[in-house]
């Protein structure tokens, strides 16, 4: 395992393609956000039960909940240097545990005997009594920020796009959410009430002026 990290991740939907107005509310908000990185390319596997467990409890508000997916950056046809993510909420706290997968490192994407060969290492690592199976892959580009004191961080996703993978056949289903962008704040759960507060701002701002809103389950910010 490469580590587990415990923290707060909220997480909004902003229903437009402008993500530049959420820059600049970051950057121009109490927090004082800068950008922490180069932007770059996500790509995930999403992984479910046959019956959709998982996706299940997103739709029934069940507060715990879990999500496990294959995870790189760059080029999504090639799956490099990928990780597993086996990401654990219990309302807005997340707990997620990471694992390299050398593995999968260097295959092809998408292609029918990967995925099966990719569906066999997930449950061999996983250890559920109940069998995975890849549900869909997303794709999208990220924007990294940080605070100012440099413990809280955002992202920003834009140019969203699935597949959905659950007939594990050569025929793509597409959706995509071009005009949609996510925005995750996160932090330290000590740091809950400090952050809330200088949050509001942020958000009130945007939602005068926009059709940003508190995001319940949607397919983007579930899979982002």
């Amino acid at each position: 395992m490469i580590n587990k990290i415990d923290r707060f991740e909220r997480k909004w939907i902003y229903r437009k393609s402008d993500n530049l107005t959420l820059i600049n509310s970051l950057i121009r908000s109490k927090l004082f956000f800068n950008f922490h990185h180069p932007s770059r390319k996500v790509n995930s596997i999403y992984f479910d039960t046959n019956n959709y467990s998982s996706i299940r409890q997103n739709l029934d508000g069940i507060s715990e909940k879990k999500k496990i997916r294959v995870r790189w950056y760059g080029d999504k046809k090639n799956i490099t240097d990928p990780i597993l993510e086996i990401k654990s909420k219990k309302g807005s706290e997340t707990k997620k545990e990471i694992f390299k997968i050398d593995e999968l490192n260097e295959l092809k994407f998408p292609d029918f005997n990967n995925l099966k060969l990719i569906k066999d290492i997930v449950n061999s690592k996983n250890k559920s009594k109940n069998i995975l199976h890849p549900i869909l892959t997303t794709n999208y580009d990220r924007h990294y920020l940080v605070s100012n004191s440099g413990i809280v961080r955002a992202t920003i996703d834009y140019n969203l796009k699935s597949i959905y993978l659950k007939n594990m056949s050569q025929i793509e289903i597409v959706k995509n959410f071009a005009s949609t962008c996510i925005l995750e704040i996160k932090y330290p759960t000590n740091l809950d009430k400090y952050v809330r507060r200088n949050l509001s701002e942020i958000t009130l701002r945007l939602s005068k002026n926009s059709k940003f809103i508190n995001s319940a389950f949607t397919l983007p910010s579930y899979f982002s």
